[in-house]
């Protein structure tokens, strides 16, 4: 995905990324994290900040414009999770099934070219096979190709 990305920051303490959304609604403070579910299997959450319940917020629209350009930089912070964490493999789903038809939009749309690097699964009913392009999946995984 060759397409510009906002600067994040690390945050160790919470260890997680933050940066700003700025667009058509102003700015908005997002955050992604990786939470480790298992022996090398991270969840990737992320979502707007919510600074009333220090949570982060994966069900709200925020509509701001920047759609791609959020997408892009969450993407490039999972890479660099990868290659920080070689034998790290990152569990994403929607937070509602139309957020996972737009990762599945966007797998495919960038199929090609991630597949020279990265290892993609697809997950439906908890039973993973390699992803096929253009298949309904439920959840997806992937990790680095060595």
């Amino acid at each position: 995905m060759n397409q510009p990305v906002y600067q994040t920051t690390y945050s160790p303490k919470q260890e997680r990324y933050v940066f700003e959304s700025i667009g058509t609604k102003g700015k908005i403070l997002k955050v992604v994290k990786f939470f480790e579910i298992n022996d090398n299997l991270y969840s990737l959450g992320f979502g707007d900040f919510n600074p009333v319940t220090n949570q982060i917020d994966d069900k709200i629209v925020s509509d701001n414009g920047d759609l791609i350009k959020v997408m892009a930089t969450i993407i490039s912070l999972a890479l660099k999770f990868l290659d920080d964490n070689p034998m790290a493999v990152i569990f994403f789903e929607g937070s509602t099934p139309q957020r996972t038809q737009f990762y599945q939009w966007l797998i495919n749309r960038y199929y090609d070219v991630a597949i020279e690097t990265l290892e993609i699964y697809g997950l439906n009913e908890g039973d993973s096979e390699p992803l096929q392009k253009n298949k309904i999946y439920e959840s997806f995984l992937i990790k680095k190709m060595f």
